[in-house]
């Protein structure tokens, strides 16, 4: 704020100290970290090194399923062209399919910090290792 603003320089002093007014806005910046809420707007719990681990192992194993889909897709499509039939549209369908619902689940464990988000991630899990068992070793 300016001097030349039309507010006293007391109000501008004690802005610049960090004692604003009920209802106005300071332009300094914040250092304080955001206070984690979850999904309904209720105080999260912190995030505890099970959780974090828990994430981060079904996430890259999301990642890999999606990976493999996108992958899959680009072989049938090399295949089409080459005159062969390529891994078939119902296996890459089923492997979008199983990695896209993966992924919400994936995306809703990330975003909350309750037991439910650790069944979510759980849920993840399982269906990705199940699609994977069901597509290539059944």
């Amino acid at each position: 704020m300016r001097a030349s603003s039309g507010q006293p320089a007391e109000d501008i002093a004690a802005g610049a100290r960090g004692t604003e007014r009920l209802g106005e806005m300071s332009t300094r910046p914040s250092f304080e970290p955001p206070a984690h809420v979850d999904l309904e707007g209720a105080p999260a719990r912190g995030n505890g090194l099970m959780g974090t681990m828990l994430r981060g192992v079904t996430g890259a194993l999301v990642a890999g399923l999606l990976v493999l889909a996108v992958t899959l897709t680009g072989v049938q499509f090399w295949g089409l062209g080459n005159g062969g039939v390529g891994p078939g549209w119902l296996i890459v369908c089923g492997h979008w399919v199983s990695a896209l619902v993966a992924l919400f689940l994936q995306v809703r464990a990330d975003r909350g910090r309750t037991p439910a988000s650790a069944l979510q991630a759980l849920g993840a899990a399982l269906l990705v290792l199940a699609s994977l068992a069901y597509w290539w070793w059944l």
